[in-house]
Parts: C-alpha cells; structure tokens; sequence
C-alpha cells in the first residue's frame, strides 16, 4: 500500500511538472511569435529603397482599365496590347498628401497619359519577362514621381495585368 501511495505522488508530481514545462514553452513561443508578427507590421519597404508605416499608405485608385498597344514585332508584324488596372499607394504621412491626392484626381488624364507611354514603349517579348510587372512598376513610378515632383507616391499595384 505504502508503495502505491509512493508511486501515484509520483506519478502526479511527473504529469505536474509536464505540464509546467509545456506551459513556459507554450508561453515563449507565442511571446515569441507576437513580438516577430508586431516588428514586421510596423513598417513595409517598397521598392528596396523606402519604409512606410502600413497605416500611413492609402490606395489612389485609377478607376478604369488602360489599355495600349505595345511596340509591333517586326519579325511577323503581329499586334499585341496590354491591359492593366492601376492603383497608387501614397504615403500619408508626407507634407504634400492632401494637396497631391486632389492633384492627382484633377489630373487623372495626366496620370493615364504618362503610364500609356511607358507601356507604348515595351514589346510583346518584355512582357514575357517574369518580373515585367516589379519592372514596369518601377518605372511608372519614376515616371509619375518626376512628373509630379514628389515622394509622396511610393508604390504601384496592379489589378489586372492582361497582354494580348
């Protein structure tokens, strides 16, 4: 009897003891994983170059489709278009947001005309390029940043991206 009593407060003091240890594990590991998750949430890098607070970057919508031809293959004179649905991430923490945001509405025609001429200027075989979108982001983006002057554009998303 008296070695039953032994072997049962041992047992009880093993099982006691696990699940103590899994406990503080448990405790570490998502204390761990929550403070990983809340480091990558503070801030994005675009483009390799600038950091954003996630909560500063809104979406300038351009709300229809653009769609232009790309440059004709002279090897067989085939035509080809592309077709993209464009969104601009704009950093709201910068000075010019507000005055840039109405900017860019007044000058959406302006916008639609600069991102046309980067995509007249490609060929049917760029856009077969794996990375023909991060490419053609970039250079819209440079191109609209010259344009407007500003840094306040810090990204372009594309909706639809479809090569005819």
């Amino acid at each position: 009897m008296e070695k039953n009593k032994i072997f049962m407060y041992s047992v009880i003091g093993v099982l006691f003891a696990a699940v103590i240890a899994v406990s503080v594990a448990l405790y570490f590991t998502f204390n761990s994983l929550k403070t990983l998750a809340d480091s990558n949430q503070q801030n994005i890098v675009i483009n390799d170059e600038i950091t954003v607070n996630p909560k500063d970057v809104t979406i300038f919508s351009i709300n229809e489709p653009i769609t232009a031809n790309l440059i004709t293959d002279k090897e067989n004179d085939e035509k080809h278009l592309l077709r993209i649905s464009v969104g601009l991430a704009l950093d709201s923490s910068q000075k010019d947001y507000k005055s840039l945001n109405e900017d860019l509405t007044e000058k959406m025609e302006i916008i639609r005309h600069t991102i046309i001429s980067v995509i007249r200027n490609k060929t049917y075989k760029e856009m077969q390029d794996p990375n023909i979108q991060e490419l053609m982001g970039k250079e819209i983006l440079n191109e609209l940043k010259n344009k407007f002057q500003t840094n306040t554009i810090v990204d372009i998303y594309f909706g639809e991206f479809f090569v005819q």
